[in-house]
């Protein structure tokens, strides 16, 4: 009978363990989508303020990717479109522009933080249960 009782007290800790390794897994990759998003407003924050003194007719090289570029002339320098979600793209000064990047950066860092103070609970929940796992062990 108290053999039972450990095999079901074991299957449930392992069925927690698992579950709470799933939430760790997950949080983990949110926090690498969101790590993605800063570093894409941060390379947007970067391609503005090189935009900075720049004058209509102005040359400059433009990042497409992949550590590539295209030679490009600056048509409107004071005029920045900016993506809005869905395929929708607004047209902004670059002073508009700098400050919408700058919120949206201050709102990933607030959920990053988020993510990683669950993440750090969810880690030490786990811990946890790895050490009380550890008893069935002896």
């Amino acid at each position: 009978m108290a053999a039972e009782a450990n095999e079901d007290q074991i299957r449930d800790l392992v069925a927690k363990m698992q579950a709470y390794q799933g939430r760790m897994e997950a949080l983990q990759q949110q926090a690498n989508l969101i790590q993605a998003s800063v570093n894409d407003v941060d390379a947007a924050l970067k391609a503005i303020t090189s935009l900075e003194g720049a004058t209509e007719g102005h040359e400059m090289l433009v990042p497409i990717g992949a550590g590539s570029f295209v030679h490009a002339t600056i048509a409107k320098p004071d005029k920045v479109l900016v993506g809005l979600g869905a395929d929708i793209s607004v047209e902004r000064t670059v002073a508009d522009a700098r400050a919408l990047f700058q919120t949206r950066r201050t709102e990933l860092e607030k959920a990053m933080a988020e993510v990683n103070g669950v993440l750090n609970q969810v880690t030490g929940e786990l811990m946890r249960l790895q050490q009380e796992a550890e008893k069935y062990r002896q």
